[in-house]
C-alpha cells in the first residue's frame, strides 16, 4: 500500500420471545462466499424470522449492499411460493420509492439454490429500537428521528403502498443519524374494505404481544403495532400505519406499551378497543406533542390523522419553534415599521429630500450598470474559452439579484436617516455604512478584477467571489447592527478608520477573486498603514485578514503569528466573532497547517468557548471543521468524523445548499470516511464535491482539482490505478497553472501521481516525479516537516521496486522518525512507512527484521482503526506473504484468509492466488520439487 495525499453496523435487534412457527435452521452463509455470480458475502448481519440478512459486495457496481436472503420452508401455513412472492412484493414496493427515509433497493432475483434474495441499500448504523435504548435520549431527539420515518412512511402512501409491519426493528438510523423505513415484506397497494380479509377475531399465541417478531402463519405481522382493524382480520390503509406509528413512538417517548392489561388478553383487548393509558403524569412531552400521538392510537381509523403526511406536520407544529419564528418576523416588522415610521415622517418632513433616495440605484453608476455589464462579458469572452458565456451568465445572474437587494435596502435607509430633524437610531447609520462597504466590496470585483483581461483560472474563481460577496442581511438586522464594534469618535481618526476598512474589503475581494499576488502586494503596504493608527479593532480585522492571505498562498508560520496578534486586539475591542475566527486561524496553522498537534490540542479549550461566546452558525462550522482535520491527522477518525457530520450540517443550514463551503465538508468528510475503510461512501462524498463545485465554480477552479485529487485516493484504495492516475493528472495540470509551480498542493498532486505510476510499474518515472514532489516540500516546509515523511515513504517503494534497497531503507527510516516524533509511535501513518521497510528487508533477505516491522505495523492497525479497516488487510497480506516465502505455509494461511475477507474485491485474485501458494506450502499438501515462487521486486 502507497501513501497519498487526500485534500482536505450494529444491527442487533432487541431479543424477545419465540415465534409461534416453529424454528428453522438457518441459511448457511461463509464470508467470501459468490452469490448469483456478483455478491461476495462479507459478514452476516442479522437473522430473522423470513431469513438471513448480510453484508455483500457487488462486484459489478463496486459497492457493497446488504442482501435478504429469503429461507426455505419457514411456514407450514402459507407456500413457499407465497413467501417468495411477498420477498418480491418487498423490493417491487420499496424500489417503487426514492426517498432519503426509506432504505434504497437495487437489485431482486434468486441466488445458487433457487432462494430469493433482495439487494438493498448496505445503512452503517443500528436499528431504531437499539438507537433509543443505546444512550439516554430527550424527548426531543427521539421525535426528530421518528419523524424522520415518519417522513419515509408518509412517502410510501403517496406512492400507494402500506407497510403493515411498521416497527422500530424495521427502521435503520444511519451514523448520520437519519431514520430510514426499510422491510417492506408484507407492503402491498392499497386495498379497500371490499377485499379485506374476512378472518375475525384471530387468537395470539402466548407472549405474542410483548415479542418485536413479525408472526408467522395465521397472522402477518407484529401484534405489538398492530392496528385493531387488522387484529380482526381487516383490510391495511395507511391508517393502519399511522396506528403503528404511534404505538412505537409512544413506547419511545414512555418507555411503555400504550395499551395496558393485567394479562395479554386483556392488554389485546384494550388494543382492540384503543384504550390507550393517558402519558405518565412526570412525562417531559409537551402536550402538543400528545394531542396527535393519542389521536392516532384510536381504534376507529376514521378518528385518526386523516394522513401519515397529516400526522408528521402536526408532530413538527412545535409552538417554541413558531414563537421564535414569530419573534423574528416582529424584529423584522419593528425594523420595517421603524423604517416605514421615518419614512412617512420624511414624506412630511422632508419631502423636498425625497428625490434623493428614490433613485438609489444611481449608485451603481460605474459598478454594475450596463457599461460595466459589457465590459465584464467582454473580459470573460476574451479568454476563447468554452464554457466563458456560461459563466458570465451565472456570474451576471448573481450580481444581478445582489444589486436588486442593495437598492432596496439602501434606499429604505436612506429615507429612514432623512426622516427625522433628530438623529436616528445608531444601527440606522450602521446599516448605512454596512452596505456603502458591501458596494465597495462589490465595485473592486467588477471593475478591478471582473472587466479586466481574465486568464482561465481568474475565469474559474468568478463564480466564487460573486458568491462570496459579503451578505446584506447583517445590514438591516438590528441585533447584529447594534452589537457592532461603534466607530471612533474623534472624526480625523473615524475617516482614516473608514478608508482603510475600504481597502481591507478590497482585500478580501481580490482573495476570493484568486488574485494572490496583488492582494499580497496590496496587503503588505496596507498591512503597515493599519499598524499606525491607533485602533485595537481595525488592527485585529487586518492581522486575521493578512493572515488568510499568508495562508492561501502557503505562509503558514507567517499567518499564525499573525492570528496570535488578532486575538488579543479581536478581545479587547469586544469583537467575540472575530475572536472567535482569530482562533480558528491559529488552531489551524498550529495543528493540521504545520503538524504541531499536541500544541493545537492544547489550544482546543480556547478556541471551544470562544466560538460559544461568539454563538455565530457559520463560525461554530468553521471551527469545527478545522477541529475535525486537526483530529483526522491524528489518527481519530471517529471524532473526525462526527465533527465533520455537524459542519456539515451548519454550513447547508447557515449558508444554503450550494455554497462552496458545503462542498468543502462533503470533501472533507469523504477523507475521514476513507480513513474508516468506508470506501463507497467516500465516494460518494467526494462525488457530490466534485459536482457541487463544477456547478458553481466552473471545471478547472483548484477546488475542483481538489476533488479530482481526492477521487483519485479512493479509486487508488479500490485498485483502479489508471483511472486514479487520470484524476491525479488532471488536479496536477489545474494546480500548476492557478497556484503556480511552488505550492504544497503541487508537491501533494506529484506525490500522489507518483504512487499511481509505481503501481502501474513505471518506476523510473515514478521515481523523478516523487524526487521532485520531495524536493519541493523540503523547500517550503523545512527539512523536519512531518509532511515530507509522505514523499520520503513513496520515494523508498519506487527505490525497492528498482532494487536499490540501501536508498529505500534510508528514506523509509527518516519517514518512521519524523512521523514517531510528531504523531507517536502507534499511529496509523507510523505502520504505513513499518510495512514499507519491512518488504525492502524481506527483499533483501532479512526476513526476521522484516517480520519484527510487520507485526508492529499490523499491531498499531488493529488497536488504531477499526475491526474491518482494509488497511488491516494490507499488514496482513504483507505479513502472510513473508511467512510464504519462508516457507511457513501453515502460519500465513489463517493471516491470508483474514486478509481475503477484509480486501476490496479488485485486490482479492492476487490474495487468492497467494493463498493457493500457502496451502501448496503447508506440510501435507506441498508437492515434490515444486518450490515456492519468489515474487518480483
Amino acid at each position: 500500500m502507497r501513501t497519498v495525499i487526500r485534500d482536505v453496523i450494529d444491527l442487533n435487534p432487541r431479543t424477545a420471545p419465540p415465534p409461534a412457527s416453529p424454528p428453522m435452521e438457518p441459511l448457511p452463509m461463509v464470508a467470501g462466499q459468490i452469490l448469483a455470480n456478483r455478491y461476495t458475502v462479507l459478514q452476516v448481519l442479522g437473522r430473522g424470522s423470513m431469513g438471513v440478512v448480510v453484508s455483500a459486495y457487488d462486484a459489478r457496481l463496486d459497492r457493497c449492499v446488504a442482501l435478504k436472503l429469503l429461507r426455505r420452508g419457514t411456514d407450514a401455513i402459507h407456500p413457499q411460493e407465497d413467501l417468495e412472492a411477498r420477498m418480491v412484493r418487498e423490493a417491487q414496493a420499496m424500489a417503487r420509492l426514492s426517498h432519503p427515509n426509506v432504505v434504497a433497493v437495487y437489485d431482486v432475483g434468486t441466488i445458487e439454490d433457487g432462494a430469493i434474495f433482495i439487494a438493498m441499500e448496505r445503512v452503517e448504523g443500528q436499528t431504531l429500537r437499539h438507537w433509543c435504548e443505546q444512550a439516554p435520549r430527550s424527548w426531543r431527539d427521539i421525535l426528530t428521528v421518528y419523524l424522520g420515518a415518519g417522513h419515509g412512511l408518509a412517502a410510501a402512501h403517496e406512492a400507494g403502498l402500506v407497510h403493515r409491519d411498521f416497527k422500530p426493528e424495521n427502521v435503520l438510523v444511519g451514523r448520520d443519524e437519519r431514520a430510514r423505513v426499510t422491510d417492506f415484506g408484507l407492503a402491498r397497494a392499497e386495498t379497500t374494505s371490499s377485499s379485506a380479509e374476512t378472518i375475525r377475531d384471530l387468537s395470539l399465541p402466548p407472549g405474542a404481544l410483548d415479542s418485536p417478531l413479525t408472526m408467522q402463519g395465521t397472522l402477518l405481522g407484529t401484534p405489538r403495532y398492530m392496528a385493531p382493524e387488522l387484529l380482526r382480520g381487516e383490510a391495511a390503509d395507511a391508517r393502519s400505519d399511522v396506528f403503528a406509528f404511534c404505538v412505537a413512538l409512544y413506547e419511545a417517548l414512555h418507555g411503555q406499551h400504550p395499551f395496558a392489561g393485567a394479562t395479554q388478553a386483556e392488554s389485546i383487548q384494550n388494543q382492540r378497543e384503543g384504550r390507550a393509558r393517558p402519558p405518565p403524569m412526570n412525562s417531559p412531552v409537551p402536550a402538543w406533542v400528545e394531542r396527535p400521538l393519542m389521536q392516532g392510537l384510536r381504534a376507529d381509523p376514521a378518528q385518526r390523522p386523516e394522513s401519515m403526511r397529516a400526522l408528521v406536520t402536526a408532530l413538527e407544529d412545535d409552538p417554541e419553534v413558531r414563537r421564535r419564528l414569530r419573534r423574528r418576523v416582529l424584529a423584522v416588522a419593528a425594523l420595517m415599521s421603524t423604517l416605514s415610521a421615518l419614512i412617512v415622517g420624511g414624506v412630511v418632513m422632508n419631502s423636498e429630500r425625497r428625490p434623493r433616495c428614490a433613485r438609489m440605484e444611481r449608485q451603481l453608476n460605474g459598478v454594475w450598470d450596463s457599461s460595466v455589464r459589457k465590459q465584464v462579458r467582454r473580459a470573460f469572452l476574451n479568454t476563447r474559452l468554452s464554457y466563458a458565456e456560461e459563466n458570465f451568465t451565472r456570474v451576471a445572474e448573481l450580481l444581478d439579484g445582489y444589486t436588486a437587494r442593495w437598492v432596496k435596502q439602501r434606499g429604505e435607509v436612506c429615507m429612514a436617516t432623512l426622516a427625522t430633524e433628530q438623529p436616528p437610531p445608531v444601527w440606522v447609520a450602521r446599516g448605512a455604512e454596512c452596505l456603502e462597504r458591501r458596494l465597495g466590496q462589490l465595485r473592486v470585483l467588477t471593475t478591478e478584477v471582473l472587466a479586466h483581461d481574465l486568464n482561465a483560472e481568474q475565469l474559474a474563481q468568478a463564480t466564487t467571489a460573486a458568491q462570496s460577496l459579503s451578505p446584506l442581511e447583517p445590514c438591516a438586522d438590528i441585533k447584529a447592527l447594534s452589537a457592532t464594534v461603534p466607530p471612533p469618535e474623534d472624526p480625523a481618526l473615524r475617516a482614516r478608520v473608514e478608508a482603510l476598512q475600504t481597502q481591507m474589503e478590497r482585500l478580501e475581494t481580490l482573495r476570493l477573486a484568486g488574485l494572490y499576488a496583488k492582494a499580497m502586494e496590496s496587503g503588505a503596504e496596507w498591512l503597515r498603514e493599519v499598524e499606525q493608527v491607533d485602533y485595537p479593532h481595525l488592527q485585529a480585522q487586518a492581522y486575521h485578514q493578512v493572515a488568510r492571505l499568508k495562508e492561501t498562498v502557503g505562509k503558514y508560520a507567517d499567518a499564525e503569528a499573525l492570528a496570535r496578534q488578532a486575538i488579543p486586539l479581536a478581545a479587547k475591542s469586544k469583537d467575540l466573532k472575530l475572536v472567535a475566527q482569530a482562533w480558528t486561524m491559529l488552531v489551524k496553522q498550529v495543528g493540521w497547517r504545520q503538524g504541531r498537534y499536541p500544541e493545537a490540542m492544547g489550544l482546543m479549550l480556547a478556541l471551544e468557548s470562544a466560538v460559544e461566546c461568539a454563538d455565530d452558525d457559520e463560525t461554530r462550522a468553521d471551527a469545527l471543521n478545522t477541529q475535525a482535520v486537526t483530529y483526522q491527522r491524528m489518527g481519530r477518525y471517529e471524532e473526525a468524523r462526527q465533527k465533520h457530520e455537524r459542519a456539515l450540517a451548519l454550513r447547508q443550514k447557515a449558508l444554503g445548499p450550494e455554497h462552496p463551503l458545503v462542498a468543502a465538508s462533503y470533501n472533507n468528510l469523504g477523507i475521514v470516511l476513507t480513513e474508516l475503510g468506508q470506501l463507497e461512501e467516500a465516494r460518494d462524498s467526494y462525488d457530490r464535491a466534485l459536482q457541487l463545485r463544477r456547478k458553481t465554480q466552473g471545471k478547472d477552479h483548484p477546488l475542483v482539482a481538489q476533488s479530482y485529487n481526492n477521487l483519485g485516493t479512493v479509486l487508488a484504495e479500490l485498485g483502479r490505478h489508471e483511472e486514479a492516475r487520470d484524476m491525479y493528472e488532471h488536479a496536477l495540470a489545474i494546480r500548476k497553472k492557478s497556484l503556480g509551480l511552488e505550492h504544497p498542493d503541487v508537491a501533494s498532486s506529484l506525490t500522489n501521481l507518483g504512487v499511481a505510476l509505481t503501481e502501474l510499474g513505471r518506476y523510473s518515472e515514478a521515481l523523478a516525479i516523487q524526487e521532485s514532489a520531495l524536493a519541493l516540500r523540503r523547500k517550503l516546509l523545512g527539512p523536519q516537516h512531518p509532511d515530507l515523511a509522505t514523499p520520503l515513504t513513496n520515494l523508498g517503494g519506487v527505490l525497492r521496486k528498482l532494487q536499490r534497497y540501501p536508498e529505500a531503507s534510508t528514506h523509509l527510516e527518516h519517514a518512521i522518525a519524523l512521523r514517531e516524533k510528531t504523531l507517536g509511535a502507534d499511529h496509523p501513518d507510523v505502520a504505513q512507512a513499518l510495512d514499507e521497510l519491512g518488504q525492502v528487508l524481506a527483499d533483501m533477505g532479512r526476513h526476521a527484521q522484516a517480520r519484527a516491522h510487520y507485526e508492529r505495523a499490523l499491531a498499531i492497525r488493529q488497536k488504531a482503526l477499526r475491526p474491518g479497516h482494509p488497511a488491516i488487510a494490507a499488514s496482513l497480506t504483507h505479513l502472510g506473504e513473508l511467512l510464504v516465502r519462508m516457507k511457513r505455509g501453515t502460519e500465513a494461511l489463517p493471516l491470508l484468509e483474514r486478509a481475503l475477507t477484509l480486501s476490496p474485491e479488485p485486490r482479492r485474485a492476487e490474495l487468492r492466488a497467494l493463498l493457493e501458494r500457502a496451502r501448496e506450502g503447508a506440510p501435507g499438501n506441498k508437492a515434490p520439487g515444486n518450490p515456492v515462487a519468489r515474487p518480483v521486486p
